[in-house]
């Protein structure tokens, strides 16, 4: 059964009641939505292929975080001259350079003008990842909250529901936390309720982790030295995290900061040098060491200018949260078997000079409580090595709210959303700076979320297409899949869903009440 008819048969004692205390007070009774699905396709017809332009554009076209300055400007040039009048525009809102918000207020003649309306706000993100581009797909991020939005305000004017629509263009998720910068100036103020989706490689419905990065700088009197105490704090974490970290599903994962490197996304190649042993014993040792633990993973070596045994680790990549073992761990396993022989030397191909090198370790948990424990234990195994180790913005965990996902499974099971299958799940699989919007209150005992500031609703949605293996979020192949046709189409359904759901809390206000009651709690 649809989202709407669903709603009413749920809630109709309340709804009716409100109905009349709504009608007393003066304001109009709720629309019919009986035909909110048909309405959406119409008005998806009418606005998606221009959005899809735009996040064709953002996708051939990837900017790092901060600098997303040709995605910030194609949102704002279209919708202050391709599509003019239909939203307010605020270029480089909030103080940031590159964020943006669009604003829409519809009234009915019986609007009151003083009347509060009710008001769903949708984000958007647009920044890529070093090296790899939309290999996170944030060009889909964009054009789903653009999409959601546009559909949700065609639907308003044509159904008669007097609301507001917000959207705010989120800067620079990967690494710098751009909501939780924009949540400072209270950016989410205007909505109680935010919708966001994300693709990946299945659908569902989970909470997301909690993250924060040590950075870790080792320096010595010579290169050598310096890269020996780095690796004998990767020995040592990568030992601490073998052995079980602190809290619920932690984990801890290194990058190495040489030539394009992201705090989260491992690394597709790193190479070590080897002084004082042959080619002959490396290979040996590698191949030892090399197994089906380490998934897609080779190598090569071979003697270098610098004069030593040139071993580069070949891989897949990926996001940090997967925790698998990749180029760099199988150089720490490698420097491990060595490290302990007379003779042995260690440095960074073709970068000898430098007697510092700096390791960012990406600490995840399950419950942003655990953070601190992981962070202390990690900077316990890291110890006097380090010279200097920081930390960077905490991503707090995204919970999952009640109530909406119901609604949301629901309605893509129906033949117009797809007939899609949606599993609520409680596997985090990675981390988002939305957990700052939402601020989520958890049970220490229980884990179970008994308060939020605000409502997030960020379901994952996949976008790669049936009969084939699929990279995941981060690997440089999925890059390529955030670009098919396919993961287009998938986005329009998802953003088809999201505003149907929209119009409804903003129609009906059992529904906004119920999805809203976690609040202040």
């Amino acid at each position: 059964m649809q989202g709407s008819n669903f709603a009413k048969t749920m809630h109709s004692p309340f709804f009716s009641a409100l109905a009349l205390i709504t009608s007393a007070a003066g304001l109009a009774l709720a629309a019919d939505v009986s035909n909110l699905s048909s309405c959406l396709k119409t008005a998806s017809a009418n606005v998606f292929p221009g959005l899809k332009e735009i996040a064709i554009d953002v996708w051939k076209n990837p900017e790092i975080g901060l600098d997303e300055h040709h995605a910030h400007n194609l949102v704002v040039d279209y919708f202050t001259h391709v599509r003019p009048g239909e939203w307010k525009v605020t270029p480089h809102a909030y103080g940031m350079p590159t964020a943006w918000k669009l604003e829409f207020e519809f009234r009915t003649p019986a609007t009151p003008p003083n009347a509060k309306l009710p008001v769903i706000g949708f984000m958007a993100e647009y920044d890529a990842l070093v090296g790899i581009g939309h290999a996170c797909g944030h060009n889909q991020i964009l054009l789903n909250g653009l999409a959601a939005a546009s559909m949700t305000r065609q639907a308003l004017i044509k159904l008669g529901i007097p609301a507001r629509v917000v959207v705010i263009g989120t800067p620079d998720e990967e690494n710098g936390a751009g909501k939780c910068q924009l949540q400072k100036t209270n950016a989410f103020k205007d909505a109680d309720v935010w919708f966001m989706a994300h693709p990946t490689s299945a659908n569902a419905i989970q909470p997301m982790n909690a993250r924060i990065n040590a950075l870790t700088d080792f320096k010595a009197a010579t290169h050598q030295e310096a890269v020996r105490k780095a690796y004998e704090a990767l020995v040592a974490v990568r030992d601490l995290a073998t052995g079980g970290l602190p809290g619920t599903s932690s984990s801890v994962v290194p990058v190495e900061e040489v030539g394009m490197f992201e705090c989260n996304v491992v690394q597709g190649e790193i190479s070590l040098g080897i002084n004082g042993t042959s080619l002959e014993t490396v290979q040996q040792i590698v191949s030892s060491i090399l197994d089906t633990t380490y998934p897609g993973v080779s190598f090569t070596a071979a003697y270098d200018n610098d004069g030593g045994v040139n071993l580069t680790a070949i891989g897949p990549g990926g996001h940090a949260s997967e925790s698998t073992k990749g180029p760099l761990v199988l150089t720490i396993e490698t420097f491990r078997a060595l490290s302990s022989q007379d003779g042995i030397s260690f440095y960074l191909p073709g970068n000898t000079t430098l007697g510092e090198l700096g390791i960012i370790f990406d600490i995840r948990s399950r419950y942003t409580r655990d953070l601190n424990s992981v962070f202390d234990a990690v900077k316990a195994a890291v110890g006097t090595k380090a010279d200097t180790i920081e930390t960077d913005t905490v991503y707090p965990a995204l919970e999952i709210t009640p109530f909406l996902p119901g609604l949301f499974t629901n309605l893509v099971k129906t033949p117009d959303f797809g007939s899609q299958t949606w599993p609520i799940s409680t596997f985090a699989p990675a981390s988002t700076d939305a957990g700052c919007i939402q601020n989520a209150v958890v049970d220490p005992a229980t884990h179970a979320l008994v308060g939020a500031d605000k409502v997030i609703f960020h379901p994952n949605f996949n976008i790669c297409a049936p009969g084939g293996q699929c990279a995941f979020n981060h690997e440089p192949a999925f890059h390529d899949v955030a670009g098919t046709e396919y993961s287009y189409g998938q986005t329009e359904i998802v953003a088809r869903a999201l505003a149907y759901l929209a119009v409804e809390l903003l129609n009906d206000p059992a529904m906004m009440a119920n999805a809203t009651a976690i609040l202040g709690k």
